[in-house]
């Protein structure tokens, strides 16, 4: 993304770091993408700036956030400050950077992920999984694919969501985590 790009997010990054008391003057840029990350340099803070009209979203990102401290769950933490912030048109979450580390084994997410699955469902309204969540507007969006490649994937998406609303009854709700391995 070039630094005109980032632009608008760079005064939603600003407005909101001056509303809960961070200097965004040396703010380095992580991830320019959907959702724009910043570090704030020597503060030991990321934000997470979110596209406009994702409010909703960021509330419950940070609902979900609270739950898994209070459940003592090993996962980033919210910088302690009223949030999420609203700048710019757009939500704005600030998280506790973490120090260098390795990424876990498959047994470390493994050990984690049924950790999480164990807890009670929270007082949250989590919603459905959706995994398809903009997925044929991405198809759509993306620049890079020949029609004959967005075409197969226009149908893989279709034969997916069509198998996901037939999968059968049988396991009772849980909290489950939509990307495991991501990490930015």
């Amino acid at each position: 993304m070039t630094t005109s790009a980032a632009a608008p997010a760079r005064l939603a990054l600003e407005q909101a770091c001056s509303a809960v008391g961070f200097d965004a003057g040396d703010a380095e840029a992580v991830w320019l993408a959907e959702n724009q990350i910043w570090r704030l340099r020597g503060q030991g803070v990321i934000v997470r700036i979110a596209r406009p009209g994702q409010l909703a979203s960021a509330s419950r990102e940070v609902r979900i956030a609270r739950w898994l401290a209070d459940s003592d769950v090993p996962a980033v933490r919210l910088v302690d400050v009223q949030q999420p912030v609203e700048a710019d048109g757009r939500p704005v979450t600030l998280w506790q950077e973490l120090p260098p580390h390795q990424h876990g084994t498959s047994t470390d997410v493994a050990g984690l992920l049924l950790r999480l699955h164990a807890l009670p469902k929270p007082d949250i309204d989590l919603g459905p999984l959706n995994p398809f969540v903009r997925i044929a507007e991405r198809l759509d969006a993306a620049t890079t694919l020949c029609e004959d490649h967005r075409w197969w994937l226009r149908g893989l998406h279709r034969d997916l969501a069509e198998a996901w609303s037939e999968r059968p009854a049988g396991l009772p709700e849980c909290a489950v985590h939509g990307d495991a391995w991501g990490v930015h």
